[in-house]
């Protein structure tokens, strides 16, 4: 394995030093692999001194009263900490500079039980810098404007398929997640490496701008068009608007004239009216209306499970089911199958769709922070993957750790841990 520097490890606190937490250092065999961000995360939630004003929002070109937290975060730190919480064994592989955020950051993933043996640290004096990330909030703690400096995840000492490879064939995992701060060339080594040892791949789209770095031209994994069950991408988590994104960057890329791509959308059987009163029926007039459920049956042939975050209203999940799959014959998800395939040579059996509404609500009180909810769901949800649960069963959960999150001042909370035995009670199911 070829490695440009050598592995970066805790030094300072002697509570590393236990041999429980050198067995977690140099244990190498993992469930999943988080290849994502690490950042410095500086949050600013509005506080106004009049507090009987109905405005909201700090107020422009002006210095406002806020209170501001610092933590550790970026969305692969997120995920792997909530994939950790939730029980799975987990791998970090990101990248910090050799300055003080970067030191303290990487104290922090030693202290939380990862190993910090896939961080790479650069050097400052090539121009690298630790990722930042400042969030400014209104006084219910929605996110008004956030600056992020990710450019480390673009350096071009990160691009090298051989580095990638050789970190997933020391660690062997299950799952990578990736998310979407990384740039389209080093997205396609990542993607690369894990598809050479059949991996499946989690993508955490990030925002609006950066999710469609998915279907970008500079990333060759994806300008094949390959369609499941050749798909490089297992599952996606996008909101509302990252699946627009992700819908017309691929659509902008002529992904939907492929004749491979025609081919699996002509096997669902689904047109016409009777169709889109389906739908309605099934996940509401509104989310019809705007094409929600449409976009993601059109990006499921490439991407063949989504969870579409819907804040207050819940998740979206849309799957496509494999031939002989047990849900297909199960008369509880009858209700949820919107198509099955009309192909009797087709690997694919069925599309699942169904609209899981929030596990409890939530007063304005209750909220302490926004930060993380997202990638906590799917550090959760690919923890149950791993233990064999159907997506669907997770999701439930999964909106429970995330609720969790929205309590507490920190990315991630640690209260996920409580979740574990909910995971571990589950029936597995192949």
């Amino acid at each position: 394995m070829i490695r440009s520097e050598p592995p970066v490890l805790p030094s300072s606190s002697n509570e590393l030093h236990t041999n429980q937490n050198l067995q977690t250092q140099f244990q190498r065999d993992v469930d999943i692999l988080v290849v994502g961000s690490l950042a410095s995360d500086t949050i600013c939630d509005n506080q106004p001194l009049d507090i009987a004003t109905t405005k909201t929002s700090p107020t422009l070109h002006t210095s406002n009263p806020a209170r501001i937290t610092q933590s550790a975060g970026g969305v692969g730190r997120n995920v792997a900490i909530a994939a950790h919480y939730a029980g799975a064994r987990v791998n970090l592989a990101s990248a910090v500079a050799d300055d003080l955020a970067g030191k303290t950051l990487i104290d922090h993933i030693a202290k939380s039980g990862l190993t910090t043996r896939d961080i790479r640290q650069l050097s400052t004096a090539t121009g690298a810098r630790t990722a930042q990330y400042v969030a400014v909030n209104d006084t219910n703690k929605d996110l008004v404007v956030a600056m992020a400096d990710m450019s480390i995840f673009s350096r071009s000492e990160l691009e090298s398929l051989d580095y990638w490879a050789g970190v997933m064939a020391e660690t062997s995992p299950r799952w990578v997640v990736v998310d979407a701060n990384w740039s389209p060339s080093i997205l396609s080594g990542i993607m690369n490496a894990a598809k050479s040892r059949d991996i499946k791949i989690a993508y955490e789209p990030v925002s609006v701008a950066k999710a469609t770095r998915l279907f970008h031209r500079d990333n060759p994994s994806i300008s094949g068009l390959k369609v499941v069950p050749e798909h490089v991408v297992s599952l996606a988590s996008p909101n509302h608007f990252e699946l627009t994104a992700l819908f017309n960057a691929a659509r902008d890329a002529l992904m939907f004239e492929s004749e491979s791509w025609w081919n699996v959308i002509d096997s669902f059987g689904l047109s016409g009216s009777s169709s889109r009163d389906r739908l309605s029926a099934l996940v509401g007039n509104g989310l019809v209306e705007q094409g929600i459920p449409q976009q993601c049956i059109q990006l499921l042939p490439f991407i063949p499970n989504l969870v579409m975050k819907l804040g207050g209203k819940g998740c979206l999940v849309a799957s496509l089911l494999k031939r002989g799959d047990d849900r297909l014959r199960n008369p509880e998800y009858a209700p949820y199958i919107i198509a099955r395939s009309q192909t009797e040579h087709s690997h694919i059996g069925g599309v699942q769709m169904r609209l899981i509404p929030p596990s409890r609500k939530i007063s304005q009180s209750e909220i302490i922070s926004v930060n993380g909810i997202g990638d906590t769901m799917l550090g959760v949800i690919i923890a149950g993957l791993v233990r064999g649960h159907n997506l669907e069963h997770i999701i439930p959960i999964a909106q429970d750790a995330a609720v969790l999150t929205l309590q507490s001042s920190e990315a991630v909370s640690p209260k996920v841990r409580t979740i574990q035995a909910r995971l571990a009670s589950m029936s597995s199911i192949s």
